[in-house]
């Protein structure tokens, strides 16, 4: 896929679905009912990295899940959206808040309840494990699974389109 026509430059938001994306869509569940999910560092790292740069992000989720909430949390991602079974609204609510075109936005999803909204974004990604019906609609597709780093691959990626992600990486660790 040829992402230099997609227009990196002018992402300053991305949104990410929660199940197949930040994680690797399973759920674990002890004996007492409780959920767990297993959250890969490297997408961590990934959301700091968009955050240091300036931008904001967001979560919208087709579950309800209080392990998101945490995770969310712990990344200083602000604007967390669960239980939306119709993202499309739940997007543009959240374009409307931060005063955003569909252009402004990147969208990772890897379902097909994620379609409407990738159909509408600045730059639409998929993860690599998601049904054919969203890869064959979106800008790219990462090489990392979902939850397996495939947030840290789409951040680099448009950071260092923009020419950011030099200027992170220099900031704090060279």
């Amino acid at each position: 896929m040829d992402t230099d026509k997609v227009g990196l430059e002018d992402i300053k938001f991305m949104i990410f679905d929660a199940d197949g994306v930040l994680t690797d869509g399973r759920i674990y569940f002890n004996d007492r009912g409780e959920e767990s999910k297993v959250f890969s560092v490297k997408d961590g790292s990934g959301v700091t990295y968009w955050h240091r740069a300036g931008f904001k992000s967001a979560i919208i989720s087709g579950r309800n899940s209080r392990v998101i909430e945490h995770r969310a949390r712990e990344l200083g991602i602000e604007d967390v959206h669960q239980g939306a079974q119709y993202k499309l609204g739940v997007y543009e609510n959240v374009i409307e808040k931060h005063k955003l075109e569909d252009k402004d936005v990147c969208y990772i999803g890897d379902d097909l309840i994620d379609l409407p909204v990738l159909k509408r974004v600045g730059f639409s990604v998929a993860v690599k494990d998601s049904p054919e019906e969203v890869l064959s609609v979106v800008d790219y597709v990462t090489d990392a699974p979902g939850g397996g780093g495939a947030v840290r691959e789409v951040v680099e990626k448009v950071l260092k389109s923009q020419g950011k992600w030099e200027s992170i990486i220099l900031k704090r660790y060279l």
